[in-house]
């Protein structure tokens, strides 16, 4: 019995393709037979604009988050959100018809705000038997393009999340909290700290801060490193570049290049690197905040991307497990105490990761539709 999800996302950033390798990884690991298709919907509308999205959140990032902010604001309505997608669903109806009957899915699980409704438009449209099941990846700023009563069943992070949904109006049998999709590498044990510098080649006993900007590698990253180099020498700096390969080769290059800090690009051995850490440096992406907690490192927030980021920085103070500090100067002051001074953070406990990714993989294979809908 082969059974079909079709995940949707679009490449904005990292989040949301990593999100669904997570939870593609835990259900191939539950030995269910499963045929899994990853479709950026937004690249594969071809509409002008849209089909540039994941260009326009780069751009937004870098250095133009006031636009990306009062969009933010204007389109927070559910009225606004039905009006432009009935708008925009007219002309990408031929697009998602080609992405849909190309795969032939039991399940459609979106895992992108601007998705969700016009794959609901489009399973109404069609009388389609599939369910969309929407995974939602933002902590506490959920933006009212997430919820609508159309999704079959949304599947949350936070208890914050679950409150926005309900204010939207979203059903409460719709609602099932059950953390965030983390891939299933964070969901172990980690290696402790000497092993994972030892396996690196990093000295055992100095203290290493991770920074990370995200998979888009943004934020002031090249700025930040300046200050710790000049501030912290003793520190161990792990700088993760993502996907900039401009900054990658310009911090690289230096010649020479300071003997405590190392570069890396885009990575797939993020658990690795995150468990050698004593403290992870990141923007306050949900993903970076649930692998650091989910490890138990803690965190220093620098700052948010975008209004949809912003409530993360209140969720991780409340959860006692990081710290928010701005400006490289102030970052490097914050440093030089936390490496001198001793664990002046503590970790995060063993029962806060807020890891959902296997709880997300057993709904979606017990789903009654799903189970009927399988292929042969």
């Amino acid at each position: 019995m082969n059974k079909k999800i079709l995940f949707i996302i679009s490449d904005t950033g990292g989040g949301h393709r990593s999100a669904a390798k997570a939870i593609i990884e835990s259900l191939a690991a539950s030995g269910q037979n499963v045929q899994c298709e990853m479709v950026d919907l937004l690249r594969a509308s071809g509409l002008p604009g849209i089909r540039s999205a994941p260009e326009l959140y780069a751009f937004f990032s870098a250095g133009h988050i006031w636009l990306h902010n009062f969009l933010f604001r204007l389109s927070n309505s559910s009225r606004f959100m039905d009006f432009a997608s009935n708008f925009l669903y007219r002309f990408a109806r031929g697009r998602i018809r080609q992405v849909v009957e190309k795969f032939d899915p039991d399940l459609v699980v979106v895992i992108h705000p601007l998705a969700v409704r016009p794959m609901c438009a489009y399973r109404d449209e069609t009388q389609a038997c599939w369910p969309v099941v929407t995974v939602v990846t933002d902590l506490v700023s959920v933006h009212a393009s997430w919820l609508s009563n159309r999704a079959d069943l949304y599947l949350l992070p936070t208890v914050e999340s679950r409150q926005v949904a309900e204010q939207h109006g979203i059903s409460a049998e719709k609602l099932r909290l059950v953390g965030f999709p983390i891939h299933p590498r964070f969901c172990v044990p980690p290696m402790d700290r000497v092993a994972a510098r030892t396996a690196l080649n990093l000295p055992a006993g100095q203290f290493t801060v991770l920074l990370t900007s995200g998979g888009a590698g943004g934020g002031q990253l090249a700025n930040l490193i300046n200050e710790l180099e000049r501030h912290c020498p003793h520190v161990s700096i792990l700088a993760v570049t993502g996907r900039n390969q401009t900054l990658f080769r310009k911090l690289a290059s230096r010649a020479p290049l300071p003997p405590n800090t190392h570069v890396f690009g885009f990575v797939d051995n993020m658990e690795q690197l995150m468990a050698t850490a004593d403290l992870v440096i990141t923007k306050a992406g949900p993903g970076t905040i649930t692998e650091a907690a989910a490890l138990r490192r803690p965190l220093l927030i620098t700052g948010a991307v975008g209004l949809q980021e912003e409530g993360n920085i209140r969720f991780v103070l409340a959860a006692g497990i990081g710290i928010y500090v701005t400006g490289p100067a102030s970052i490097a002051d914050a440093v030089a105490r936390l490496s001198t001074s001793g664990p002046l953070l503590k970790e995060p406990p063993a029962n806060q990761s807020f890891a959902g990714t296997s709880a997300i993989a057993e709904i979606l294979l017990s789903l009654p539709a799903f189970k009927q809908g399988a292929h042969q």
